[in-house]
């Protein structure tokens, strides 16, 4: 099946909860209105109740008791409720894809747009832009899974013997994740910078933009992929480019403190993924 066809079965794509899809229209506008989000939230009762529980989880928890959306905006910020509104969204909209394994994915995705977010955080980029860069990087392999459940299931298990999985799908498929995926995020209406970011995650340099956010995305897979083979996080910071480090002007000294804090805090993926 080609790239045009995969896109041409509308009913295959998976669509997301409107206010989720008006967050994602307003992503950088600065006129957006928290007290108007709230009220559009509260009109979807299961993402208000994920929501919530998400703004009292041991990732984000202000250390007191968030018991509306409204106390949410007030004590996590706009910003930070906007991830947790589109990781929701997101999640819901991508939960029952048949061959797929739904935790091992979404553990996949979290850890990378954590560790994408981190990176942000030091080289003095939008964190939340950067963590939904993290978040969307993987969500091409939900539409060929529905497209191609039992070849995909085949190429995961090559994948994780090693095979390099973008090019067992171009094979197959004259297409893979990263460009499915980017296709998928710009018919949900994502910014460009996000779009391009999952397109060019592996040649960062490639992207035909000034943007930083595919390199901060690519440093970031390349952290999960080490962490997940059980290195050491002083081991994973090592690994990384020296050039690319102090491109994005990030000491790694530094980085390597904020991973052990961001490593010893609690999984709270389930509360995603449920």
């Amino acid at each position: 099946m080609s790239f045009e066809r995969l896109f041409s079965q509308a009913l295959n794509i998976p669509s997301i909860p409107k206010v989720v899809q008006e967050l994602i229209n307003n992503f950088n506008n600065e006129g957006s209105n928290a007290h108007d989000i709230a009220k559009k939230l509260q009109m979807d009762p299961t993402l208000s109740l994920k929501v919530l529980r998400l703004a009292n989880s041991a990732r984000y928890g202000a250390g007191r008791k968030i018991n509306s959306i409204e106390s949410a905006v007030i004590t996590l910020g706009f910003d930070a409720l906007k991830t947790l509104v589109i990781a929701s969204g997101v999640t819901a909209a991508c939960k029952s894809i048949p061959g797929l394994n739904q935790k091992h994915f979404w553990r996949t995705a979290f850890s990378v747009a954590n560790l994408t977010k981190l990176l942000a955080k030091m080289a003095r980029q939008e964190p939340e832009v950067a963590f939904t860069c993290g978040l969307l990087h993987n969500i091409g392999d939900t539409l060929l899974f529905l497209a191609h459940k039992e070849q995909m299931t085949n190429i995961d298990v090559l994948s994780h013997n090693g095979a390099e999985r973008a090019t067992l799908q171009q094979n197959q498929f004259g297409c893979n994740f990263m460009n499915v995926g980017a296709e998928l995020a710009r018919r949900w209406n994502f910014p460009e910078e996000i779009c391009l970011a999952i397109a060019h995650q592996q040649q960062p340099e490639k992207a035909s933009s000034n943007s930083v956010y595919p390199l901060l995305l690519n440093l970031a897979i390349r952290m999960q992929h080490s962490l997940a083979s059980g290195n050491k996080p002083a081991e994973v910071v090592a690994e990384l480019p020296a050039s690319k480090m102090s491109e994005l002007k990030i000491d790694p000294g530094k980085l390597l403190e904020q991973l052990n804090i961001l490593l010893n805090k609690e999984d709270d993926i389930e509360s995603f993924i449920n």
